[in-house]
């Protein structure tokens, strides 16, 4: 009897990804650090760009992260930019394990990258040595072309690519695993978005995100304790 072939989560799912958000992104050189680049993107944005975690490679190396910065263009429509770092310094013992032992030690320090085309790399991409990847996202009724038209116009950098995330894949060899990728990235910004913006409001509330039961006045009918806090005024950033 034949083995029953297993599922594969991530492929069934591309055929959704982008059905209920739109997608744009570009690959990016740049001679600064991701700090400054972020740095002087918020300067020229004119909008707060806030530093939200790493995009984590624990099945390459535990402590291979990839720094993410982020600002909200429109949160109604949730029109979001993530700037992405697309290569960091590779922990010493994983440039060891890809070095030849015949040619010696290591003179200088080997980068790793998410995309590239030689190297220590995780997805092969045609586009080589991009500094960072831009990550627009916005809900299916939000037009993203004026925040498309921003992306060039960031100071010193130069774009290598830019497109909707298939239209990308569509264009490298290994389509089906770079798509994979770019899906994966974009849900792991998102999921750091969402862990960010609510402890923001965690912050405002001084860690109170409910109400007891007690603090309501003669109640006609008893209630969930802890009632949860979603006032839309919490999103206001002058609140």
């Amino acid at each position: 009897m034949a083995a029953r072939r297993k599922n594969d989560a991530s492929v069934i799912s591309l055929d959704t990804f982008g059905s209920a958000k739109n997608y744009w992104l570009c690959w990016v050189k740049s001679p600064l650090t991701h700090f400054s680049f972020a740095n002087q993107a918020s300067r020229q944005l004119k909008r707060p760009i806030s530093y939200i975690g790493g995009i984590k490679l624990e099945d390459i190396h535990p402590d291979l992260s990839f720094p993410m910065y982020y600002t909200c263009f429109n949160q109604d429509f949730d029109i979001n930019l993530v700037i992405l770092a697309n290569h960091v310094t590779a922990p010493m013992d994983l440039s060891l394990d890809q070095q030849n032992p015949l040619l010696g030690g290591l003179l200088f320090e080997d980068d790793y990258y998410l995309f590239n085309n030689q190297g220590l790399v995780k997805i092969p991409f045609s586009y080589p040595q991009a500094d960072f990847v831009l990550l627009l996202s916005a809900d299916k009724e939000a037009d993203m072309e004026d925040y498309v038209e921003l992306l060039p116009k960031l100071a010193d950098n130069r774009i290598l690519c830019q497109n909707t995330p298939q239209l990308i894949a569509q264009s490298q060899k290994k389509s089906r695993q770079v798509l994979d990728f770019i899906q994966y990235i974009y849900y792991e910004s998102e999921a750091a978005i969402k862990a960010y913006r609510r402890k923001k409001i965690f912050q405002k509330l001084h860690h109170k995100m409910s109400v007891a039961e007690a603090n309501y006045g003669k109640l006609k009918f008893p209630m969930e304790d802890n009632r949860m806090i979603i006032s839309s005024l919490l999103r206001r950033e002058d609140f």
